[in-house]
């Protein structure tokens, strides 16, 4: 981490204020390009109100719940905010990746980032997914599917025909489609 000096902390990597300045490749690793360290900066400047180069993580945590968003304990900006709460008060743009790039870079599903993505499908809890759960996500995440895209993309992974699909089913057709990849 960062240098303490009078009670303030300064950001481990550099202090980064000004976009123009702002160098992506320094912050390159497996599984991220250089859009997804971008996209990662300008949320941690939306976030960054003070324009301090550092979050206040209680602030960003109070800021996120107020959204309202359903489930938001599950949002990856979540996840990230409280991943970085637990090693202090503040965090830099590094720290700040180091939390949220997992959720980006994620090369090969594991089991784990499976069953996060089927929680935030099968609100319910019910143990399947139907066209209504897949609705909801699609507009929630502004896919703009069909709803002709969406009843195919239920039919497709929908082995024993009953109009939903389980989480083995989506387990199947997500390994399957990495394994062509």
């Amino acid at each position: 981490m960062g240098e303490h000096t009078a009670g303030r902390r300064a950001p481990a990597y550099m202090h980064i204020e000004d976009t123009a300045k702002f160098k992506p490749e320094h912050f390159r690793r497996a599984g991220l390009n250089e859009a997804d360290i971008l996209e990662m900066k300008e949320t941690f400047d939306l976030l960054d109100v003070g324009g301090r180069g550092e979050l206040d993580l209680d602030d960003v945590i109070d800021e996120l719940q107020s959204f309202r968003i359903e489930r938001i304990e599950q949002e990856p900006l979540m996840i990230a905010a409280r991943a970085c709460r637990k090693n202090g008060a503040v965090a830099d743009f590094p720290t700040f990746m180091d939390a949220l790039a997992p959720f980006l870079a994620v090369t090969e599903p594991t089991e784990e980032a499976l069953r996060r993505a089927w929680r935030l499908m099968d609100e319910g809890k019910r143990g399947i997914v139907g066209l209504d759960d897949l609705t909801r996500v699609a507009n929630k995440y502004q896919m703009h599917l069909t709803q002709d895209e969406i009843t195919d993309m239920i039919e497709f992974a929908d082995d024993n025909g009953n109009g939903e699909v389980s989480f083995d089913e989506f387990r199947a057709i997500v390994g399957e489609s990495d394994a062509a990849t």
